[in-house]
């Protein structure tokens, strides 16, 4: 290869590489951009995109913080945040929606559906299913008001009590520390 066939296959490679910068430049608001508060609704939004709850939450498998989440829960209208509200998967026409939004926060905010057994559990039995259904085997002095088949532990003095619900999602923070570390 002479010098002068090398000069023109590097002006060549540099041309097609600005023209591919210039072509990527004309692209807005692709997942993998960073935003700045100047470019508009998507950072400072005032509140979360499914509103003030969600039952179906997801977390993004991208290890960054504050994480992202998009809930999954299906709805007759999404919220106003909602930038993305596409029909819920399923056999259409079913007049449900799903916002697919994600959002960056360290707190998703609470449940809309109480779990039966209260705020914590000790011992959960979740299924390996997505979302899990899970029951709380805790032994509780009293079960908790949203619980609805509350059994007597036989033979527990001081009287003890489970709950026996299930719930569709994840059980919630532990009660106690774990000190078996």
């Amino acid at each position: 290869m002479t010098m002068k066939s090398g000069m023109a296959v590097a002006t060549s490679i540099l041309l097609l590489l600005l023209a591919g910068l210039a072509a990527i430049h004309g692209e807005v608001d692709t997942a993998n951009n960073i935003r700045l508060p100047s470019d508009g609704k998507a950072v400072g939004r005032p509140g979360k995109p499914w509103g003030k709850c969600c039952d179906n939450i997801e977390m993004s498998p991208l290890r960054i913080f504050p994480p992202l989440y998009r809930c999954n829960d299906e709805v007759k209208q999404c919220d106003d945040e909602c930038m993305e509200c596409v029909e819920a998967p399923g056999d259409f026409p079913r007049g449900a929606f799903v916002c697919g939004d994600w959002y960056q926060t360290t707190d998703p905010g609470p449940l809309c559906t109480k779990r039966p057994w209260g705020k914590c559990c000790d011992m959960a039995i979740c299924t390996k299913s997505l979302p899990p259904i899970c029951r709380c085997m805790d032994k509780v002095k009293q079960c908790a008001a949203a619980c609805k088949k509350c059994k007597r532990v036989k033979s527990s003095e001081p009287p003890r009590y489970v709950c026996l619900d299930q719930f569709k999602g994840e059980p919630g923070p532990q009660c106690t520390s774990d000190t078996r570390n």
